[in-house]
C-alpha cells in the first residue's frame, strides 16, 4: 500500500515538473537560423527572437448522468418521507481544454549582448521597479531571471527571457521609435 502510494506521488511529481523544463524558452538568431519558420520574414539579420510555449490549460470535469431517479415512500400516519432507493448515476471524468497551447514569438536582445555591465543595469532597473532584491552581480542568475519573468507578466508575457520591448522600456538601449525618427531626419 505504502509503496504504491509512493509511486503515485512520484508519478504526479514527474507529470508536474517535467513540463516546466520542457516549456523553457529558446532564443533564435536570424543570422544563425534564417530559415526558422517562427521568425518574421522581414526580420533584420542582426536580430534575435525568443520562442516560448504556453501550455494548454486543461480542467478535469466530472459529469453525472442520471440513470435511475431516487425512490421515496411517505408514511401516511406521520407524513415522514424516507428514501427507499438512492438515485444512480453514470459518472464520467472528462478532460476539457480551457485554453489551447500557444507558440509565442517575441523579439529579444541577442545573447552576446548580455555583458556584465548590461546585466548590472538590468538588475538596477528591476530593483527600481520592486522586482529584484539581490546583489548587482552582473550575472543572469536565477533570481534575475525570476525578476524578469515577474515584471514581464505584468505586460502579459510569461517569460524569463528578456523581451526587447522591456529593455527599451527600461532605457537600457535606444527605443526603436527613436532610431526610426533619427533615420527619417537624416
Amino acid at each position: 500500500m505504502a509503496q504504491s502510494r509512493y509511486r503515485y506521488i512520484l508519478l504526479v511529481g514527474a507529470i508536474c515538473v517535467v513540463p516546466a523544463f520542457l516549456a523553457a524558452g529558446t532564443v533564435v538568431s536570424v543570422l544563425n537560423d534564417p530559415d526558422n519558420p517562427g521568425l518574421p520574414k522581414d526580420a533584420p539579420r542582426d536580430s534575435c527572437f525568443a520562442h516560448e510555449i504556453e501550455p494548454a490549460v486543461i480542467e478535469i470535469v466530472t459529469e453525472r448522468t442520471p440513470l435511475l431517479p431516487e425512490r421515496r415512500a411517505v408514511n401516511i400516519e406521520t407524513g415522514e418521507t424516507t428514501v427507499i432507493q438512492e438515485a444512480t448515476f453514470d459518472v464520467k471524468v472528462v478532460p476539457r481544454i480551457v485554453t489551447k497551447r500557444k507558440d509565442i514569438w517575441f523579439e529579444t536582445i541577442c545573447p552576446q549582448l548580455y555583458t556584465k555591465k548590461f546585466v548590472r543595469s538590468l538588475q538596477r532597473a528591476l530593483r527600481a521597479r520592486g522586482y529584484y532584491s539581490g546583489k548587482y552581480s552582473g550575472t543572469l542568475d536565477a533570481q534575475t531571471k525570476l525578476a524578469i519573468k515577474l515584471y514581464q507578466r505584468t505586460k502579459s508575457l510569461n517569460s524569463e527571457i528578456l523581451a526587447l520591448s522591456t529593455v527599451e522600456e527600461f532605457g537600457l538601449i535606444p527605443h526603436r521609435d527613436f532610431k526610426d525618427a533619427r533615420k527619417a531626419n537624416r
